[in-house]
């Protein structure tokens, strides 16, 4: 039996269970530490299943940080007391489904082997197995984001109740992280570029639109309540653009000014006018950030290990060395692989300029390029980067056998 054959017959359950199984034994011997963002997440999480609402461990509330990770957490200290083992069971749980979500992508719009392919580079890709330790949105949003695309491009479902249900989750995946917001406005345009009706697909997008905000009322309620403005979910993007551009910024992360503000809203208005005002007037500046921004959000995959603190009491700086290779020389392969694949994806076509596996990983390679950059901000991409890397394998392994197994979508 050929290895292509072989991969053809694979079961995506045997893949999951190998996914559980191998986030299973990192949670066994890394046990969770919260640091950096990690450690706020944790004390938001407390102070809202303890009653206090939103706020910073000081009490002051707060609408900085989206909510979405910390209330996740909260439900979990709420149901099950306030222990890291709910919130590991639960990252594993999602680590899982976002393996099976990119397979089942993969098989609707290009075949069983490349699905299976994909569910294998997603089970086995080191920052995602690393991530099951540690409290952070990555894992959170990467499954929204899936679960929206899988929902949009199901055919079995009532479309009301499909915009309903891929509506939803881009909420979700916006009080994780707000940059998922573009997409209640890009499904429904690519739903017309695919053949649907314009107005279909007007309305359709409506109905999305229609549900994301009324799940978004209730904090928006809040907000309004607390800041006398309004604010959707978070008040840190004016305050991430500037980080990425203003006269002392090297692309990335840096700390604020010490500057009295009434609130963070105002705050966040402040620093989106310094930054607007720094890319209008000094446009080459932007342009040699946006490069510096491409090489700091794409040369590596090391987060995984900074943000696992409990790796840092009991290993030695080679062996975090080592591991960081490791989980970086993944990701290289996986990039290679997967702009192979894109090649191939150009030449044979077999999806549309306009797919949404095309456009949605688009959107989110070129956000952190243009705002403020971090290795970890380039992870929405891996599971479209697994997609592309295992048709670059399928397509060389049917080179290699004859004959070639048909590609063709099973869902």
């Amino acid at each position: 039996m050929t290895a292509f054959n072989s991969l053809a017959r694979f079961n995506i359950l045997s893949i999951c269970i190998i996914a559980f199984v191998v986030r299973a034994v990192w949670a066994f011997l890394v046990a969770v530490d919260p640091v950096a963002d990690s450690y706020l997440y944790n004390a938001f999480a407390h102070s809202i299943a303890s009653g206090k609402g939103y706020a910073f461990p000081a009490g002051n509330l707060t609408v900085y940080w989206p909510v979405g990770t910390s209330a996740i957490y909260a439900a979990l200290y709420f149901l099950f007391g306030k222990s890291f083992l709910p919130i590991v069971l639960f990252n594993l749980v999602i680590g899982t489904a976002i393996v099976w979500l990119a397979h089942a992508i993969a098989a609707r719009y290009l075949s069983k082997v490349a699905a299976n392919l994909t569910a294998i580079f997603i089970a086995c890709w080191p920052i995602l197995i690393e991530f099951t330790t540690i409290l952070a949105s990555e894992l959170i949003f990467i499954f929204f984001i899936l679960a929206a695309i899988y929902i949009w491009g199901s055919k079995q479902l009532q479309p009301t109740f499909r915009a309903i249900l891929w509506g939803a989750c881009i909420c979700a995946a916006t009080y994780i992280r707000p940059t998922a917001l573009p997409l209640l406005a890009l499904f429904p345009a690519l739903s017309w570029f695919s053949g649907e009706k314009l107005r279909h697909a007007i309305v359709h997008g409506a109905i999305a639109v229609i549900t994301a905000a009324i799940l978004f009322a209730p904090w928006v309620y809040r907000n309004h309540t607390l800041f006398h403005q309004f604010v959707l979910v978070s008040a840190n993007g004016g305050v991430n653009l500037w980080m990425g551009n203003n006269p002392q910024s090297n692309g990335g992360y840096m700390e604020l000014p010490e500057i009295a503000f009434e609130n963070e809203v105002a705050r966040d208005r402040y620093f989106k006018q310094q930054a607007v005002d720094f890319i209008a007037h000094n446009p080459l500046s932007y342009l040699q950030l946006m490069v510096k921004r491409a090489i700091t959000t794409y040369k590596s995959e090391t987060i995984g290990i900074v943000w696992n603190g409990d790796l840092y009491k009991h290993l030695n700086s080679t062996s975090l060395l080592v591991l960081k290779l490791l989980s970086t020389l993944y990701w290289w392969l996986m990039i290679s692989c997967a702009l192979l694949g894109f090649y191939y994806l150009c030449k044979r076509k077999p999806l549309p300029w306009h797919h949404v596996l095309f456009a949605v990983s688009a959107f989110f390679f070129v956000l952190p390029i243009f705002t403020v950059a971090q290795d970890r901000y380039h992870l929405p991409l891996d599971p479209f980067i697994a997609i592309f890397a295992a048709y670059a394998i399928e397509q060389i392994l049917q080179r290699r056998h004859s004959p070639p197994l048909l590609n063709t979508p099973t869902l």
